[in-house]
């Protein structure tokens, strides 16, 4: 089982004393850094505190994050199985025709031709006379076997644990609210098992900007309206640079996620920055995390203020280990 490092050893030991209301975590990173360790993190220390968490991915299914739980010691298919997990995919179904699920059907089964089950004579038997009458069609069977009958219930009447959310191939200002709608209702109903609100991570906002031609104002509204039913409400986003440092000849997704971005950094309680190393690649340092107080973290007092730091990391098969520049990552 590899380790993780914990929220105070990234964050600082007083963050967990900042207001958990309508708190906002950014996560960003840059092409050949994976934030994932980070979101990992933060999932084991709301469920290993007995909080409910809400997880909206729209650039992975939940495969891919189950096996990446399992290799830091994460069991999210036990925490989904239970309730304490709620997953939204996003991904999956997002630009494909909504099919309603259809009911098992009762119509009888159609049985196979006389001509070519039950029907053929016994080998060395008598053939019967070309132009001879022809037997009556037999029956067709009213039951559906059971082992596919069974196996049809069990899909139809069990539950998928996981939510999806379907734009249609033309997503449309109207299909948008039903996102809106997916994730509010999976928040409310998380709501309602726990006294306190549920955590909230949302990872890949980006595909609605560059696929789903949703404006910024639409994703803010979103993020907005999701942080004021939730406590804390992290979010991923990349920064490349090219994403960020716009120009005159910036394409217009590079400037809306560019707004976005900057928009979300000034509003976050803390922003987690994941980078390369500027010197180059290293076998031993991974990239730089950098944690910065964002402007919804402006206390004036020490208690529950996010320090303000740079460290490096190194993410292995033996987990991830955050340490000072200058003092090895050993």
């Amino acid at each position: 089982m590899s380790k993780l490092p914990t929220p105070a050893e990234v964050l600082g030991p007083s963050f967990h004393l900042l207001p958990q209301e309508s708190q906002l975590l950014l996560i960003t990173s840059v092409l050949g850094t994976s934030p994932y360790w980070l979101t990992y993190t933060l999932l084991h220390n709301f469920l290993a505190n007995g909080e409910n968490v809400a997880f909206v991915s729209f650039t992975n299914e939940f495969a891919y994050f189950r096996e990446g739980g399992k290799r830091h010691g994460l069991d999210l298919q036990s925490h989904l199985k239970k309730g304490t997990l709620t997953f939204i995919d996003g991904f999956s179904k997002l630009f494909l025709p909504a099919t309603p699920a259809q009911p098992v059907s009762s119509a009888p089964a159609p049985s196979p031709s006389p001509s070519r089950v039950g029907a053929m004579p016994p080998r060395g038997g008598p053939i019967p006379p070309r132009g001879g009458p022809i037997a009556p069609r037999a029956a067709p069977n009213a039951a559906i076997p059971t082992t596919v009958a069974a196996a049809a219930a069990t899909n139809n009447n069990t539950p998928d644990p996981i939510k999806y959310i379907t734009l249609g191939p033309s997503p449309s200002p109207s299909a948008f609210k039903q996102l809106d709608h997916i994730i509010k209702s999976a928040l409310q109903g998380v709501s309602t098992t726990s006294a306190n609100k549920p955590k909230l991570v949302v990872e890949g906002l980006e595909v609605l900007l560059a696929a789903a031609g949703v404006d910024v104002g639409t994703v803010e509204d979103l993020i907005y309206d999701l942080r004021e039913i939730s406590s804390t409400t992290t979010i991923l986003l990349p920064s490349d640079s090219v994403l960020i440092h716009t120009s005159p000849t910036s394409t217009p997704l590079e400037l809306s996620h560019a707004n976005l971005v900057i928009s979300l950094g000034h509003t976050a309680d803390a922003i987690l920055s994941l980078r390369l190393l500027d010197t180059g690649v290293a076998k031993d340092i991974s990239g730089v995390l950098r944690v910065t107080r964002g402007a919804g973290n402006l206390a004036g007092t020490t208690a529950g203020v996010v320090e303000e730091k740079e460290m490096l990391y190194y993410e292995s098969d033996a987990g991830v280990r955050i340490f000072a520049r200058g003092s090895g990552g050993h």
